[in-house]
């Protein structure tokens, strides 16, 4: 008649000290809670880059759909006819009419709100470059429609299908406050991308957490022999 499996020693006798009990376990224990902390504030990290990526993003192509520019546009006058100059006409100009590529850049930055997901620690920073880039550029159009309307408006088809031979005449130029919500947008982006690029190293996986789970002891005696407090 065989005899059962050996009994495990009690906790804190001289066979459990020699058979593998580690004596640093205080130690490891002090690691694994730094260990946690890093991960915790790695997993907010992201978090607050996602969002920012996702709020100035969404905040440019909200602004894309809204009025930046109004203004009345008619003929040149000065010409041979002058009976023949019509009134001018009131034109409203939204953000994809006049800022265009800053429509593009912020489709560029929700694709990074993403890629910073999925991504893991070297695809992070190049993500945040990237979403910088992007932030860069809105700000930059932003502000250069805010700041000198007409040298944008004159670019515009809304401009040249009144004086396709010549300079048309724009008056009345009225800027709303949408560009610059848009220049904000762009800075919340580059303040994201910013974080991804100084920080993403350290951000854990997505699926860190289910594998942290996993690894986890499977009873009191395991956690002891890996230097953890099972209480």
């Amino acid at each position: 008649m065989s005899a059962g499996p050996p009994a495990r020693p009690a906790e804190g006798s001289p066979s459990a000290e020699s058979d593998g009990l580690p004596a640093d376990a205080p130690a490891a224990a002090a690691d694994d809670l730094r260990a946690m902390r890093a991960a915790r504030r790695g997993r907010r990290e992201r978090v607050l880059a996602v969002v920012g990526c996702l709020l100035g993003a969404g905040l440019v192509l909200v602004c894309s759909g809204a009025t930046w520019i109004s203004a009345r546009v008619g003929t040149p006058r000065g010409g041979l006819d002058a009976t023949a100059v019509a009134a001018p006409l009131a034109v409203h100009w939204t953000g994809g009419d006049i800022a265009s590529a800053a429509t593009a850049l912020a489709l560029v930055g929700l694709a990074a709100a993403v890629a910073i997901i999925a991504t893991r620690r070297i695809g992070r920073p190049i993500v945040g470059l990237l979403a910088v880039a992007a932030g860069i550029g809105i700000a930059y159009v932003a502000v250069h429609v805010g700041s000198d309307p007409l040298a944008a408006l004159r670019d515009t088809d809304q401009v040249r299908q009144f004086a396709p031979g010549g300079r048309a005449e724009i008056s009345g130029v009225h800027r709303t406050v949408a560009p610059w919500l848009a220049m904000l947008g762009g800075v919340l982006l580059t303040a994201a991308g910013g974080l991804a690029v100084l920080r993403g190293r350290s951000w854990p996986g997505m699926s860190g957490r289910y594998q942290a789970r996993e690894a986890r002891p499977v009873d009191a005696w395991d956690a002891i022999e890996r230097g953890r407090d099972p209480t």
